[in-house]
């Protein structure tokens, strides 16, 4: 999945919303076009909600605990 901002003027997808989408989420996987427009607000509310189930990790920890002390280095 790809999310692009559009050119294109259509109607935001979520519903209810009346405003003109400035992003576009594109699969690729599937055999038709699974393209969703969407505007800045309801792109933001769906990031909100998205961050109640999935939380960033860290790749690297940003201090070293060592020692039987535990201090950081």
């Amino acid at each position: 999945m790809v999310v692009e901002k559009t050119q294109n003027r259509i109607k935001c997808d979520a519903s209810g919303c009346k405003n003109l989408s400035e992003y576009v989420i594109i699969n690729k996987k599937f055999v038709f076009d699974g393209s969703v427009f969407l505007c800045a607000n309801c792109l933001s509310l769906l990031y909100g909600e998205i961050g109640k189930f999935f939380t960033p990790k860290n790749v690297k920890p940003i201090f070293k605990v060592g020692g039987k002390d535990g201090k950081i280095k």
